[in-house]
């Protein structure tokens, strides 16, 4: 989908910026095959050691076992996102309840997974300002 492999270079992209912006573009029903691309091509990246922003293939890979668990009635363990790329994957969710291309307990799902640690980061932020 976005081809980050490179022959083993270093990469100089925003993985996520170049994610968040494909998915956006694309309609709801095309999103969860994207997905599964976007995850086949970071795992083959990461086992040729050829993707250097780890943090934000993290941050992509979570939501891609996100759509599969959800896809499946599993629920995943918490996971710590930035906020932004919290809200971004929120709002790719609801579009895919929407469409019917997730059940509507996949909300329920996507909270219990991401919006708790989430919250927990944003109490601690608040807590060390003071």
């Amino acid at each position: 989908m976005l081809g980050y492999g490179n022959g083993g270079k270093s990469m100089n992209t925003n993985l996520f910026e170049s994610f968040s912006k494909k998915i956006e573009e694309i309609p709801a029903d095309g999103i969860i095959p994207a997905v599964e691309l976007e995850r086949r091509i970071l795992a083959d990246d990461l086992a040729h050691s050829r993707t250097v922003a780890i943090k934000e293939v993290r941050s992509i890979l979570s939501f891609c076992r996100f759509i599969e668990a959800a896809q499946s009635g599993i629920t995943l363990s918490p996971t710590v996102l930035p906020a932004t790329e919290t809200a971004f994957y929120r709002r790719t969710m609801e579009r895919l309840v929407e469409a019917g291309e997730l059940p509507f307990g996949a909300k329920e799902k996507f909270d219990a997974t991401f919006s708790p640690p989430l919250l927990t980061t944003l109490i601690r932020s608040f807590d060390a300002s003071f």
